[in-house]
């Protein structure tokens, strides 16, 4: 329930960070889940930080104050925003892969979301209880969207990554997760238009720091091959 309730600030921040700026800003700063997680992992199985992954922490922070100071001045609380959401996608990430083994993902996940919900709750019941209304009458349409969006894209991906963790480190899992920044920017560009729209500087340093984590993923891989 407590890696839940991380999950379910880890939701907050990342709408908050779209609602503060916008998907595009959002997603780019996903890419730095990987950075997160490269740091937290010796920590927490105390183990050395490598080169490489020291490397990869001055490539990326360069990337992300590129897009800061590129960024319009009213999206940069989205940014920081972002960041934070970013690295409690990476805690939770890697707190789930030192659950034992034996535990069944379908049983991690349904605990998670039960904590992820009661947090959410909370935090509209605080912050937003307006919002309480909107979720009471919501039309089945949206029903429809949310359930959609609930079922297969969250509680069903979060069973195949907790399952995922039994085989591969948090940071690999996080490398996969940066690949979301690619198609979501691009789907983004698509179905919101001209909202989506950033300079080029923020494509080229978006860009740099995905390919950056992707070739120290592989490079890693060769080494410890």
């Amino acid at each position: 329930l407590a890696i839940g309730g991380i999950v379910g600030i880890h939701w907050f921040t990342f709408y908050l960070s779209i609602k503060l700026s916008n998907i595009s800003i959002a997603l780019s700063t996903l890419s730095m889940g990987a950075l997160f997680s490269a740091i937290l992992e010796p920590i927490f199985f105390k183990r050395k930080i490598n080169l490489l992954e020291i490397i990869l922490a001055i490539i990326v922070s360069t990337c992300v104050a590129v897009i800061f100071n590129a960024s319009p001045e009213d999206y940069k609380l989205g940014i920081i925003i972002g960041i934070l959401c970013s690295f409690l996608s990476a805690l939770f990430a890697v707190l789930n892969s030192r659950l034992p083994k034996s535990i069944k993902p379908t049983k991690v996940t349904l605990y998670e979301m039960i904590g992820g919900v009661i947090t959410l709750s909370v935090v509209m019941i605080l912050f937003q209880p307006e919002a309480i209304s909107e979720v009471v009458n919501i039309s089945w349409s949206n029903l429809g969207w949310l359930t959609l969006l609930g079922v297969i894209f969250t509680a069903f991906a979060q069973i195949e990554s907790v399952d995922l963790l039994k085989h591969v480190s948090a940071f690999t899992l996080m490398l996969n997760v940066n690949l979301e920044p690619v198609y979501g920017i691009i789907l983004a560009s698509l179905i919101f238009g001209d909202s989506e729209h950033m300079n080029p500087i923020f494509y080229i340093a978006t860009g740099v720091m995905v390919l950056s984590i992707i070739m120290n993923g592989i490079l890693k891989t060769r080494f410890s091959k």
